[in-house]
C-alpha cells in the first residue's frame, strides 16, 4: 500500500457526549501534528471512526460507518483507516477480520498514541494496531491537552472522570473502561477557565458516575461545584448522569443557592420495581424513586428555576412482568418527569444479565416501551403548556428558514432535549446571546416564544 503524504483528515463520531470529548482530545492531537479536519470524505488522507460498543445497536451502527469509509477506500486506495474507541476495546482483534481494509485499530486505553501510530504506519507502510489492555484503562485527559471542539462555541462538555465502579447486570462498560478515576479537582477547574476564555458559557459536566466524582480521590463533587461556580464567564453549569442513590440534600444545597449550575437533573433510574433493579444488580435498589422526585421538586419550589427532572427507563429486562412495568406506568403518572427516554433491554456478551433465563419477547419489551412513550408524551405537553405565558432564559443556536431564532432553555440539554421556537428576534443580536422569551405556544418536547428582551448580562 502506498501511503498519501498529505494531512486532510475526516472523523465520523459516535456514541455518548463522552465520546464526543474523546473526539476532540483525538482532532487537537491531529491538529498539532498538522492535520488539517475536512468534511469531505472523499478528498481525506485519513478517515478516523471513533466508535462506540455499549450495546449492540451502538456496535451495529458503528460497523456500518466503518464500511462506509472501506467503501471510500476502493476509489481511494492510499486514504489510511483508522477504527478506535470503545467497539475496539470491546472486541479486540474481530474488526481486523471483519474490515481487513482498516489499517489501524486502537482500544481506548491507547487513544491518545492516535497521531503517533499514524505517523508509524506512514513511515513503514504496514498494518498496524495498539496495544490493548482489558478492559482498557482510559487516559486521564489533562486541562492542557490540545482540543478542537465539535459543539458551538458557547458549549463544551468536560469530561471529569473515566470508567465505572458498578457492576449493573446490563451493563458492558465497567468491562471496557475499567474501574472510576477522578480528574483532580484543579485540573478541570483550568480547563473549565479556558472553555470560559474560549467563549463557553454553557458547560456540561459528564462521566460515567458524576455522582460519584472524587470518591477514588479524597474528595467530592460538591467541592468540585463550589469551585466551579467561581468561574465568572461561566453561565450555566449543567450535570448529566447523576446516580439515583447519590443525590444528597448537601449536593442539591449546593445547586440551589448557585445561579450557574442549573437545576436539571439527568438521573438514569432504569427502573423502579424494587425487585427488578435488584436483579440489575443496581445499587440502592430500594430506593423510593417518586420520593427522590418529590424531595428534588420540594428543594426547588421557590427557585427562580424549577427543577426539570430528565430519566431513562428501560423495558424487558429478564424477568420483568407486567407488574412490573405497570410500576413504571404508575411511576410516571404520580412523578410527572420533564424529560424521558425509554430503552428496551439488550443482552450483552461478557454481563451477568446475557445468563439469565426469563427473558422478555422483543414485541412485549416494545410493546410496554410505547406505552410509556404514549403516556409520556401527554404528561410533556402538560407540563410545557403550564409554561404557557411564563417568561424562560433561551440561549438562541440558530435560525430557521423561516426567520425564527432557535434555542434552548436551562430545561433542554444539548442533543437530547427539546428547542425553544423564539419569534421576533432583532436580526442583529448573534447565536450564542442569553435573551429573555415569553412563551406562547407548546408541544410535547418543544416550546414556542416570542422575544422580550436580552437577559441582564448578554451585553
Amino acid at each position: 500500500m502506498k501511503i498519501s503524504d498529505g494531512k486532510r483528515l475526516g472523523l465520523i463520531s459516535l456514541g455518548c457526549p463522552k465520546n464526543t470529548v474523546d473526539s476532540e482530545r483525538l482532532l487537537g492531537e491531529l491538529a498539532a501534528d498538522g492535520w488539517l479536519f475536512t468534511s469531505d470524505m472523499s478528498d481525506a488522507d485519513c478517515l478516523v471512526v471513533n466508535t462506540c460498543g455499549f450495546i449492540n445497536d451502538a456496535r451495529l451502527e458503528s460497523e456500518e460507518a466503518i464500511a462506509e469509509i472501506c467503501e471510500i477506500k476502493k476509489k481511494n486506495p492510499n486514504v489510511i483507516l483508522v477504527a478506535t474507541g470503545c467497539l475496539p476495546q470491546r472486541i479486540p482483534g474481530v474488526l481486523k477480520n471483519l474490515f481487513p481494509e482498516l489499517d489501524l485499530v486502537v482500544g481506548i486505553a491507547d487513544i491518545h498514541r492516535v497521531p503517533e501510530l499514524i505517523e508509524s504506519l506512514k513511515r513503514q507502510d504496514r498494518i498496524t494496531s495498539g496495544d490493548f489492555e482489558i478492559p482498557g484503562r482510559s487516559i486521564l485527559s489533562s486541562a492542557n491537552d490540545p482540543r478542537l471542539r465539535l459543539t458551538s462555541p458557547w458549549t463544551a462538555f468536560m469530561k471529569i472522570a473515566e470508567g465505572c465502579d458498578h457492576s449493573c447486570a446490563f451493563c458492558t462498560i465497567p468491562a471496557i473502561k475499567g474501574g472510576y478515576i477522578s480528574r483532580p479537582i484543579n485540573d478541570l477547574v483550568n480547563e473549565a477557565r479556558i472553555l470560559a476564555d474560549d467563549g463557553v458559557e454553557e458547560l456540561i459536566l459528564v462521566s460515567q458516575d458524576t455522582t460519584a466524582y472524587g470518591s477514588d480521590i479524597g474528595t467530592n463533587l460538591r467541592n468540585l461545584l463550589i469551585e466551579l461556580d467561581k468561574i465568572e464567564n461561566i453561565r450555566w453549569i449543567r450535570l448529566h448522569y447523576l446516580y439515583p442513590g447519590k443525590i444528597s440534600d448537601s449536593l442539591l444545597e449546593i445547586i440551589a443557592n448557585s445561579s450557574r449550575i442549573l437545576p436539571y437533573f439527568d438521573i438514569p433510574l432504569q427502573h423502579v420495581s424494587p425487585r427488578i433493579l435488584r436483579a440489575m444488580n443496581r445499587l440502592a435498589p430500594d430506593i423510593d424513586s417518586l420520593d427522590l422526585v418529590n424531595r428534588i421538586r420540594s428543594r426547588f419550589s421557590s427557585h427562580r428555576f424549577p427543577a426539570c427532572i430528565r430519566t431513562t427507563l428501560m423495558t424487558g429486562f429478564p424477568g420483568e412482568t407486567d407488574d412490573d412495568a405497570a410500576m413504571m406506568l404508575d411511576f410516571l403518572e404520580k412523578a410527572r418527569i420533564d424529560k424521558l427516554s425509554v430503552f428496551r433491554f439488550s443482552s450483552e456478551s461478557g454481563t451477568s444479565a446475557e445468563n439469565l433465563i426469563e427473558t422478555v419477547p422483543e414485541h412485549v419489551a416494545q410493546s410496554r416501551l410505547e406505552q410509556m412513550m404514549e403516556a409520556q408524551h401527554e404528561i410533556s405537553l402538560e407540563i410545557n403548556e403550564g409554561w404557557v405565558g411564563r417568561n424562560i432564559e433561551v440561549l438562541l443556536e440558530s435560525a430557521t428558514e423561516e426567520g425564527y431564532r432557535v434555542g434552548r432553555s436551562y430545561r433542554d440539554s444539548l442533543e437530547i432535549d427539546g428547542i425553544v421556537i423564539v419569534g421576533n428576534v432583532p436580526d442583529e443580536i448573534p447565536d450564542g446571546t442569553f435573551i429573555e422569551a415569553r412563551i406562547t405556544g407548546a408541544m410535547p418536547y418543544d416550546l414556542e416564544a416570542e422575544f422580550v428582551s436580552l437577559t441582564a448580562d448578554s451585553g
